[in-house]
């Protein structure tokens, strides 16, 4: 009997060692769960801080790209503005001229040209022009020197005249677009200051 009792005794003793090891157990997990939270929510807290500070910064960075590219653009427009505007003058200003005062225009290029051609004589070949204006015009510039003059037809090329020697190792091109070119390369800062009135 008094065996029994013991062994009861022992029995509870157990059960209550049991009890508290696993109430300690118990508690120790849910304080490691808590602190494994409160590092996920730092973690979570840490990255979102993390992709804001990255996403403001690309955001600030394409604000500053955008910002600095502005005068850029601004000023390739206004380039291309002022560009396009004096082509469309001198367009303008072409078409009212009468054939004879193209051809005259055409021919200017040789003007300052005296020493190449020089003491040799030379053929005209007319594309898009009238050939006895051309004709009129090249001789006040060569006199006994132009040879001859004949007539061509070719669309792919702009209207003028080409001069070339009799031997050969001269050739000139007078066209309507070189007249534009060189005007161009020595004059577009009068030609803009007159058609914007130094306002740009």
């Amino acid at each position: 009997m008094e065996e029994l009792r013991s062994t009861d005794i022992l029995d509870k003793e157990i059960q209550n060692d049991a009890r508290k090891k696993a109430q300690a157990v118990l508690e120790q997990g849910k304080k490691k769960a808590a602190e494994y939270l409160d590092k996920v929510q730092e973690r979570l807290q840490s990255a979102r801080v993390q992709k804001e500070k990255f996403y403001s910064g690309k955001e600030a960075k394409k604000q500053k790209d955008s910002d600095a590219s502005l005068p850029l653009e601004k000023k390739r427009f206004l380039v291309s503005f002022i560009g396009n505007s004096i082509d469309q003058a001198i367009d303008a200003h072409l078409k009212s001229l009468s054939p004879s005062r193209r051809v005259e225009l055409a021919a200017k290029i040789l003007d300052g040209k005296e020493e190449v051609f020089k003491g040799k004589r030379f053929s005209a070949k007319v594309n898009g022009f009238d050939k006895n204006e051309v004709q009129k015009a090249v001789e006040k510039k060569l006199g006994s020197a132009l040879l001859s003059c004949e007539r061509i037809q070719n669309e792919q090329n702009p209207d003028g005249i080409i001069l070339e020697s009799e031997d050969k190792s001269v050739k000139i091109r007078l066209t309507i677009d070189e007249v534009i070119g060189a005007a161009k390369d020595n004059h577009y800062q009068e030609m803009r200051d007159a058609l914007f009135g130094g306002r740009l």
